[in-house]
């Protein structure tokens, strides 16, 4: 979901009293189930920024690797408006880094999928454009994107042939408890399934983000989870927004009052697709490290911080081989 979904979901929070038990969330306060790998990114900044030199200097060991793939950015749900408005440079979202990785020699585009269906449907849609290309494919997901992706890889096994490697950027695999609102909520659900019908969006794309309906898929679907992390390399990446960061966003306010650390929409613990590796950064809102805007305090550029994971996964592929 894009800023702009958010702060909708976010008035809805302001007008509703949801109520939830003490051991409401219990899932996303455990600690993560994974493999941290934040501090590997501790040589690449200076002075709390990330440095483009230390970025493409590490980038270019495994660039011809990588140049050997085609590289496809799975948007978030219901961010076509900020494609098309992309389009037009009103904003980036994603475009820019599809841009700087073409402009480098690099094959990369964003997946033509619709970004207000559910992922069933475009879990399914992300399988038929990896068997159609036929072939390999570093796959870059951003927020509901990243259960697309993961919906293709688990329900349709034979794509992960196709797949170098998957860099997911603030996926709620263990779902949102906005959506658990949004969905759960009489009032929200008659509100926002007006507003999605209006926007050519099925309700359901929402419902899918929610934390029983995330629970439920995890939990059934563990050993092919697990056998994809066996066969596919994995970098999770969450974040955490921090106080005053957003203050047009009242979600950040309202799951860090029930003790989640969040990026003003998805938990952080939830960006964390159990058995992966991962990294956590402080200071960036939901979306912040797929669009740019004026507002942003994000103290580095997108493809930076791209790159630099690519060169991670890589090393740890070769490490293992090596090992």
């Amino acid at each position: 979901m894009n800023a702009a979904g958010a702060r909708v979901w976010g008035r809805l929070l302001t007008w509703l009293d949801h109520e939830d038990g003490p051991q409401s969330y219990a899932r996303l306060k455990r600690a993560p189930y994974g493999h941290e790998d934040t501090a590997k990114l501790a040589p690449f900044f200076s002075n709390g920024r990330l440095e483009t030199a230390r970025a493409d200097a590490a980038f270019a060991q495994v660039a011809g690797r990588i140049r050997a793939s085609r590289i496809l950015f799975v948007p978030a749900v219901l961010s076509g408006i900020a494609l098309k408005a992309s389009r037009l440079r009103l904003v980036e979202y994603l475009t820019h880094q599809v841009r700087q990785l073409k402009d480098d020699g690099f094959d990369a585009e964003i997946a033509d999928i619709d970004t207000g269906a559910t992922v069933g449907a475009n879990g399914a849609r992300l399988a038929e454009i990896f068997e159609r290309h036929h072939c390999p494919t570093w796959i870059v997901t951003h927020s509901k994107g990243g259960l697309d992706a993961l919906e293709a890889l688990v329900a349709y096994p034979s794509v992960r042939r196709f797949v170098d490697g998957w860099v997911s950027f603030q996926a709620p695999f263990q779902g949102s408890p906005v959506a658990d609102v949004a969905c759960n909520v009489p009032k929200a659900r008659r509100i926002g399934a007006s507003a999605l019908k209006l926007l050519g969006a099925d309700p359901q794309a929402i419902c899918d983000l929610t934390t029983d309906e995330r629970a439920r898929y995890l939990d059934a679907n563990a050993s092919e989870i697990a056998r994809l992390l066996a066969e596919v390399p994995v970098m999770c990446v969450g974040t955490a927004a921090g106080k005053g960061l957003l203050p047009a966003w009242p979600t950040l306010r309202w799951m860090e009052e029930r003790g989640l650390r969040n990026d003003g929409l998805v938990p952080v613990a939830s960006t964390i697709l159990p058995g992966a590796h991962y990294v956590l950064l402080d200071g960036l809102g939901h979306g912040e490290v797929a669009a740019s805007g004026l507002l942003s305090r994000r103290k580095f550029e997108q493809i930076d911080l791209l790159k630099i994971l690519f060169a991670l996964m890589l090393a740890r592929q070769t490490n293992r081989v090596a090992a």
